[in-house]
Parts: structure tokens; sequence; C-alpha cells
């Protein structure tokens, strides 16, 4: 009788990359959860900084979020030309941030959720 013989080549690359696969959805996950928790709570300080009387809501109206490069990747924009003087402020206008404030706040939540993964 004949001797069989089966052996594996590349099975290190594939369980390497069946863990980076594995850690990427997570990384997904993290990504989603991180940018829609920015995206409300930059809704949330517009809501409450946008109090004068001339305030129409077209700020938060044209506030985006969109995920780009599978998932990993999120970008929040404010479609309206006045946006930068709404968050820096002029000689005339006194800043009310909004989208910075929350950015930071989102930054150190988002980072340790990455750190959990290590």
């Amino acid at each position: 009788m004949a001797k069989v013989s089966l052996s594996f080549r590349g099975n290190k690359k594939l369980r390497d990359a069946l863990v980076q696969k594995a850690q990427l959805s997570e990384v997904k996950m993290i990504v989603q959860k991180n940018g829609a928790q920015l995206n409300n709570q930059t809704m949330t300080n517009m809501v409450n900084a946008y109090t004068k009387g001339y305030s129409t809501g077209n700020t938060i109206r044209k506030t985006n979020l969109t995920f780009t490069s599978g998932g990993l990747r999120v970008k929040q924009t404010t479609n309206t030309d006045y946006i930068q003087y709404l968050e820096n402020g002029t000689r005339f206008m006194q800043a009310v941030p909004t989208i910075k404030p929350a950015f930071e706040k989102q930054k150190e939540q988002f980072k340790t959720d990455l750190e959990r993964l290590v």
C-alpha cells in the first residue's frame, strides 16, 4: 500500500490573514459606532448652540456622515458656505464651535475603543 502524505503550505499566511480579517471587522464596527456618535454629538451641539433668532436649521440639515473604504473611514461634512465662520468666528461675530468639541470628545473614545483590540 502506498503511503499518502498531506501537507499544507501557506497555512501561517492563511491564519494571519484570517486573524487580520477578523480584526478588521471589529475595527469597522468601532469606526461605524464612533462615526455615528460623532455625528449625534455634533447635531446635539448645533441644536444647543444655534439658538439665536436667525437660526433656520440649515447647518444641521446640511451635516452628513459618509462611510468609505469598506467601512474603515468615516467622513462628516457640513455643506454650508458659512460653517467656518460659525466654528471660528469673525471680527464681528464670536465663535460658536460645535464640530471641534464633538470631535475632541469622540477622539478619546475612539482611541480607547481601538486600544481594546490590542
